[in-house]
Formats: C-alpha cells, sequence, structure tokens
C-alpha cells in the first residue's frame, strides 16, 4: 500500500471511489409511497444505526425522486436485503428485471419488502445537508427480521458470506 499526500483540491475522484469501495457494506431498499400510492424503491448502501435510545438510523441520499418524495413525506421505509436477493439490488438501482415482482408490505405508514433480511420503519426527525447529499436521520418506529445471510457490497461488486456464523458473540445482548 502506498500512502500518497495530495492536497484536497487535487484529490481525484476515481481514486476516492475505488479506496471508499473497500468498505465492505450491506445492501438495503429505501422505500416510500409515489404519488399515486405506489410503493417507490431505490437501492442503497449509506444507511446505518446511530442510536440505540432512541432507536435512530440514517440513510444518506442525493437529491431525485426518493429524496424528495421522503422529504416531502417526512417518513421511509429501509429493507435490508439478503443473499437471494441481488435482482432487487439491480431492479431498483435502474436495471429493471424482466420478471422480478417485489411484493411489497406496508408496515404502519410506509412499504417495506417482504422477505427481507430485516426491515424497518421510519420517522425522519431531523436533514443534515452535506455537500451533494442529506442525510435522513430518523426514529424508528417499527423492525423486524428474518434469518439468513446478507447481500454485501464491496469494491464495486456484489458478494455473498460463504460462512455466516458469527466470528464472536456481542456479549451485551
Amino acid at each position: 500500500m502506498s500512502l500518497v499526500s495530495v492536497p484536497d483540491a487535487a484529490l481525484d475522484p476515481h481514486r476516492f471511489r475505488s479506496s471508499v469501495s473497500r468498505f465492505a457494506t450491506g445492501i438495503a431498499i429505501v422505500s416510500c409511497f409515489d404519488e399515486q400510492g405506489q410503493p417507490h424503491g431505490m437501492t442503497i448502501s449509506s444507511f446505518t444505526s446511530i442510536s440505540l435510545e432512541p432507536p435512530t438510523v440514517l440513510v444518506s441520499l442525493r437529491p431525485g425522486r426518493t429524496h424528495d418524495r421522503i422529504r416531502r413525506q417526512g417518513r421511509y421505509g429501509v429493507s435490508i436485503l439478503g443473499t437471494e436477493h441481488e435482482s432487487w439490488s439491480r431492479h431498483f438501482s435502474g436495471h429493471p428485471q424482466p420478471g422480478l415482482a417485489p411484493v411489497w408490505d406496508t408496515a404502519a405508514h410506509v412499504p417495506v419488502l417482504r422477505d427481507a433480511l430485516a426491515w424497518f420503519e421510519c420517522q425522519v426527525d431531523e436533514l443534515l445537508q452535506v455537500h451533494d447529499h442529506t442525510l435522513f436521520v430518523a426514529r424508528v418506529t417499527a423492525c423486524g427480521h428474518t434469518g439468513g445471510a446478507p447481500l454485501m457490497f464491496f469494491a464495486s461488486g456484489y458478494h455473498r458470506a460463504l460462512d455466516h456464523s458469527p466470528i464472536s458473540q456481542d456479549r451485551r445482548a
């Protein structure tokens, strides 16, 4: 690994993207209703839990339809994808998958994908503008999960856990 210090103004965006892609993330679908009351979703990897008391998460979105709808509605759903959901990720990232018909459930106020590894219903508490993205900080009002292994994104590609047993257990639970 070579460490090269460069001034901020000279940072190559491709180098940054390639470097940040080395952080493995889960893949999720952020969802809301469109103007006709139909479920609308978008693939994201920028989802994180930020507090347990109260349960709080955030998603980071660039301006667009999903961003505008969530900003207007003040709510969003998040569906965490399992290894069998790569087609959902592609579908909701602008590459429609022929014959794919995702099934939605409605939590109290937002659509979430049935059979997702986990799901969250979120009420927006705060919006933070950070350069070209908005952070939607939200309180979790409902959630659930099932068994399975996560679909992951690393180095600009999909990956599946070969063995999803934990390396160590969190003994606080």
